[in-house]
């Protein structure tokens, strides 16, 4: 059992190396740091894993499913702009640089455990969007904690005069939702909007 889980681990890193240079060539710095980043930590637990110090993934590992996270962004962006429809507003197109950026963020937030719109790793959402090279005109950040579901997120926020400012702002046209969880099962919500 353990040669069966090395040796996948193994193919899945020789997969993942080999499609690096493609990211490099036709995407942002951002999807080479998170792949650098999904190597380590594959790395790591194989690692790990050889010498008998791990046998299964750790809780945080366990909880940030991609599909969830996936799942739960898109959840939000539909809820969201469900709202913008009701309110008379264009539909928000969901970006892959946007959501990576919030997706940083929100496991940024569950990974140091603060909730702030200033990150001590990224700083604010503007400066994220300057490093990672998004240009915008006009940008907005929501963030929130706590809420179970995509639907219960959605609905604070739009108890929220500020972030109801947001979702409902006119001069936005691109979304992108993050999604995380802590080891003690706190959600983590970030919402980045520009024009």
């Amino acid at each position: 059992m353990k040669k069966k889980i090395i040796v996948m681990a193994m193919a899945l890193c020789m997969v993942a190396g080999s499609t690096e240079a493609g990211f490099a060539a036709t995407e942002t710095a951002g999807y080479q740091h998170w792949l650098q980043q999904i190597m380590q930590r594959i790395e790591t637990h194989i690692s790990e894993y050889i010498n008998g110090s791990m046998d299964k993934l750790p809780e945080q590992e366990k909880e940030e499913n991609p599909q969830v996270q996936g799942n739960m962004a898109k959840e939000v962006v539909s809820l969201t702009n469900a709202q913008r429809k009701s309110a008379g507003l264009n539909a928000l197109k969901s970006s892959g640089q946007l959501t990576m950026l919030a997706q940083l963020k929100a496991e940024d937030m569950a990974k140091n455990g603060y909730f702030s719109h200033t990150s001590p790793t990224y700083g604010s959402a503007f400066d994220m969007m300057k490093a990672y090279g998004v240009s915008y005109k006009t940008a907005g950040e929501n963030i929130a904690k706590g809420q179970k579901s995509a639907q219960s997120v959605i609905s604070g926020w739009m108890g929220s005069s500020g972030h109801r400012a947001n979702i409902l702002n006119s001069s936005y046209t691109e979304i992108g939702v993050g999604y995380a969880q802590d080891r003690n099962g706190n959600t983590y919500w970030v919402q980045i909007f520009k024009g």
